[in-house]
Order: structure tokens, then C-alpha cells, then sequence
């Protein structure tokens, strides 16, 4: 049982700031970093990209009939028309083109509207409906504690993919959430999502980042990355496993760890 402990706070203001380019998002965080490390920012700011707020307002159909990955001008297209940014903050930062909203300001704006009930404490399953982006839409989170770097983004593409993503910005490291949305019900598309992600662990690893959660079938890939020392970790972890279960009935494989009674290539 959790306890809540967070006496309230008084008073608080959710407000989204609209960044026109894609290629604002360094300098973003740069200006948001030294905010939140020294606490002038006390809550975890959430910045999206714009097909973020396009999946709560409507589905990929409502804006293309591509089957093809959105292009950057459709993007820049789906930006004006919901009007706001390729990026969009919700949490002042002072870039060229910036635009500064409170709730109040947009009250069609869903995106804006759950950041305001969330700070109220007003739970709510709206901001799910991004899934719905696709017919049938299901996903996979790639969550790795990384820097932004451009190849993620283009092997989406590759794979057929439009980039979803966000960061959350916390006091020592930004969590990069990117969503994969695939439709259930499409086996090349599922094919597709489940190899776009195997590509991206393998290249996060390679780049020495590691995830802090993912999918179930995916979990032995990424604990196989946590090798430093031949694998110490795994190795003390599987001791620990054998020691404390040895009949392996407590979740077998969980986070790569299986017991000594698994074959774990079955």
C-alpha cells in the first residue's frame, strides 16, 4: 500500500508552450535543465512531439490517406492546423517562435485540458486515446534514459512508422518515451513494430543506453544489454533467484531472470 506523503501545494498553474521547429528541442533542454535541476520547476515537465496532441484529437485518417509515414511538411501541416508547435511543453522558456498558453486559453485543447486535471489530481483515461492513432491500435514503449539523437526517428520511418514521442524531464535524466503504434489485427504491421523495436534496443545498447522498462517479450533482449563484467549482474541476480526460488514459481524470466530449472531458450 502506497501512502501518499506530497502536502498540497497551495496553488499551481499548468500552461503549454508551443515550439514551432522540430529542431528547437535542444535548445529546449538546455534552457529547461539548469530550471529543473535547481527546483524552479518542481513537477516533471512533459514535452511532446505534435503527433502526440494529433492522436488525441483524431485518428491518422483524419489527416492523411497516406499509408507511408507522415512527411514533414504533413507534420508542419497538422501542427498549424490543431495550432501548436512540432513540439509542445506542458509544465517560461524564451525561443524564437514560442507560444505561451494557459488552460483557460484552450479549452478544446485536449492535451492541454489532462495536463490541468492531472496537476488537480483529477485521474483520467482520455489521454489513452492516442492508441487509436491506428485501427486497432496497440503499441510497444521503447523507453530508454537517453539523449535525442536523430536515428530513432528514421528508423521509424524505415519500418513504416510515424514517430510518437515524449520527454519527461526529471532532476538527473530525461526519460525518452517513444510509442510505437501498430494495428493488432495487421500480422505484417505487428511484424514490423516487434522488429522496429529490437533494432532500437539493439542500437540504444551499442550507444551504452539502457531502458528502464519494456515489454515482456522484450525483456531478455535488454537485460542481455546489462553486461558489463561477462554479465556480473545477470550472474548474481540468477544466484539470488536459485537461492531464494529455487523451483522457479515466482514470475520465471522476469526482467531476463530465469532459474536454474528453465531452459531459457524455450
Amino acid at each position: 500500500m502506497g501512502v501518499w506523503l506530497m502536502p498540497n501545494p497551495g496553488g499551481y498553474q499548468a500552461y503549454m508552450i508551443t515550439f514551432p521547429r522540430d529542431d528547437d528541442l535542444d535548445q529546449i533542454v538546455e534552457i529547461l535543465r539548469p530550471l529543473r535541476i535547481s527546483f524552479v520547476i518542481q513537477n516533471v515537465p512533459k514535452l511532446d512531439n505534435v503527433l502526440v496532441s494529433a492522436a488525441l484529437e483524431g485518428h491518422r485518417s483524419d489527416y492523411t490517406d497516406s499509408d507511408k509515414p507522415l512527411t514533414e511538411f504533413e507534420l508542419d501541416e497538422i501542427a498549424k492546423k490543431l495550432g501548436i508547435g512540432r513540439w509542445n511543453l506542458y509544465g517560461a522558456i524564451k525561443i524564437s517562435g514560442a507560444k505561451f498558453y494557459f488552460p483557460e486559453d484552450r479549452h478544446n485543447d485536449v492535451a492541454l485540458q489532462i495536463r490541468n486535471n492531472t496537476f488537480q489530481g483529477i485521474p483520467s483515461i482520455t489521454e489513452l486515446r492516442w492508441v487509436d492513432w491506428l485501427p486497432n491500435g496497440g503499441h510497444l514503449f521503447f523507453a530508454p534514459i537517453a539523449k535525442v539523437t536523430g536515428p530513432g526517428a528514421k528508423a521509424h520511418e524505415e519500418y513504416g512508422f510515424d514517430f510518437i514521442g515524449a520527454f519527461l524531464v526529471g532532476v538527473r535524466e530525461m526519460h525518452h518515451i517513444v510509442c510505437i503504434l501498430f494495428d493488432r489485427k495487421d500480422p505484417d504491421s505487428r511484424r514490423r513494430a516487434y522488429e522496429l523495436i529490437k533494432v532500437l534496443i539493439a542500437e540504444a545498447a551499442n550507444r551504452g543506453w539502457g531502458e528502464y522498462r519494456a515489454h515482456l517479450a522484450l525483456m531478455d533482449q535488454i537485460a542481455e544489454t546489462y553486461n558489463f563484467n561477462s554479465n556480473a549482474q545477470m550472474k548474481l541476480n540468477e544466484k539470488l533467484k536459485n537461492a531464494l526460488d529455487p523451483k522457479g514459481i515466482l514470475c520465471p524470466g522476469k526482467n531476463g531472470i530465469w532459474p536454474a530449472n528453465y531452459k531459457k531458450e524455450e
